[in-house]
């Protein structure tokens, strides 16, 4: 990402706030009512919160266990079959690795269907083929392999002063529209239908919260922009706040017009699993579900960059001092991440495995971001880890080999 941070030591050296300009001007919710706008009005369970309890939410997952519950005569009580979870990590163009893992997963026969599929960042753009089924993997493999930076973004230049993001990133819209059609947003819509639930956050900049969007919902509502509103999700989750345009998402508070600034979910967190505070007491007591240590629900975690230390000289440059601040910070955030799933895991009695890139891999020196050639060799190394079946680690960094 040479080409991007320096631009950050620009603006650095500079002191100028590029979102400060009259380029971009919004009506923004105010302050004391960002708890009530409302993206579609009238339908409930479209987003949540992260880190506050959400009756929708809750009605919503208790439902979606329901439409999947099997009964049994085993003790007399209603049992759930294997439950799937994948979590997908932020990452930029080291997605490819990612999708490269999904096609060899496939590959090796031992890939599951999911009932849960979470992701922020690339993580957010791989998660609805991910979710789709291996069907989708041509998708992937396509859309991360095939690409290089002037899909994703067109330079500024010095205008980048007056605007409000150091790149131009209508090339990835473009791509997002492109891969998320009309038959990708009806199969999320009846992969709902059936139980099953995608969940994309973004970070919402005015709140200075992570909101998480229930997907299938949005699918479902009928809205005459839905599929619009869709792909925007998708759009500001990647969207690296500054490097890329935030996203302006439309809404209303008592029927009075606004909008919300959302940016990469990436900026609040590496990885997620639930869109609130679920209790999951309340949901088992409703559906007659004994909590047991058997792993009924199995979660995946694929963290699309590396987790360990890897040590490097570091010149006495802005660039490169910023550069690799900010790498540092989001491997230690990934890593917090995948600790608290860790505990969340080991108290509700459900399997834990992840993956990430290779600490073997060395990335060139001068790449720039999203170069093919590079993206397609993260892909190799994705596939051949994919196609292994005794790859998951089961202990989060820190615990365990990192």
């Amino acid at each position: 990402m040479k080409y991007l941070t320096s631009y950050f030591a620009l603006f650095a050296l500079l002191g100028i706030s590029a979102g400060c300009s009259t380029f971009s001007q919004r009506n923004p919710v105010p302050v004391e009512q960002l708890y009530r706008a409302q993206v579609l009005s009238g339908v409930p369970a479209v987003r949540a919160w992260a880190g506050t309890s959400s009756e929708q939410f809750m009605a919503d997952l208790t439902e979606s266990v329901r439409q999947e519950m099997i009964t049994s005569t085993k003790n007399g009580k209603a049992i759930l079959p294997t439950i799937n979870v994948l979590t997908l990590s932020g990452g930029a163009d080291h997605g490819a690795f990612g999708a490269g893992f999904m096609n060899g997963w496939t590959a090796s026969g031992t890939r599951p269907e999911f009932k849960f599929v979470t992701g922020v960042s690339t993580g957010a753009i791989i998660a609805p083929f991910a979710f789709l089924g291996p069907e989708y993997d041509g998708v992937l493999k396509e859309g991360f392999t095939t690409i290089g930076a002037e899909d994703i973004y067109q330079k500024r230049g010095i205008s980048a002063l007056w605007r409000d993001s150091l790149v131009d990133s209508t090339p990835l819209e473009r791509l997002i529209n492109k891969y998320v059609t009309q038959d990708v947003f009806q199969a999320v819509a009846r992969a709902h239908q059936q139980g099953r639930r995608l969940y994309i956050g973004t970070t919402h900049m005015d709140a200075d919260r992570l909101v998480v969007w229930n997907m299938g919902v949005i699918a479902n509502s009928g809205y005459s922009e839905a599929l619009a509103l869709f792909r925007k999700v998708i759009l500001a989750s990647s969207s690296i706040p500054l490097v890329f345009s935030p996203v302006c998402i439309k809404v209303n508070v008592d029927g009075v017009p606004y909008d919300e600034m959302h940016v990469d979910g990436g900026v609040k967190t590496q990885l997620f699993l639930t869109a609130a505070t679920i209790n999951l007491t309340n949901i088992r007591k409703q559906l007659g579900l004994p909590k047991t240590p058997e792993e009924t629900t199995r979660l995946f975690i694929i963290r699309n960059a590396q987790t360990g230390p890897q040590p490097k000289s570091v010149s006495r440059k802005l660039n490169d001092i910023m550069e690799r601040s900010i790498s540092l910070f989001v491997k230690s955030q990934a890593r917090s991440d995948l600790i608290r799933i860790y505990n969340f895991a080991q108290d509700e009695g459900f399997g834990f495995n992840w993956i990430a890139m290779p600490k073997e891999y060395k990335p060139p020196p001068q790449t720039e971001a999203y170069d093919t050639a590079e993206m397609n060799k993260l892909y190799n190394i994705g596939y051949e880890m994919g196609i292994k079946r005794d790859i998951w680690r089961k202990l989060p960094p820190g615990m365990g080999q990192h």
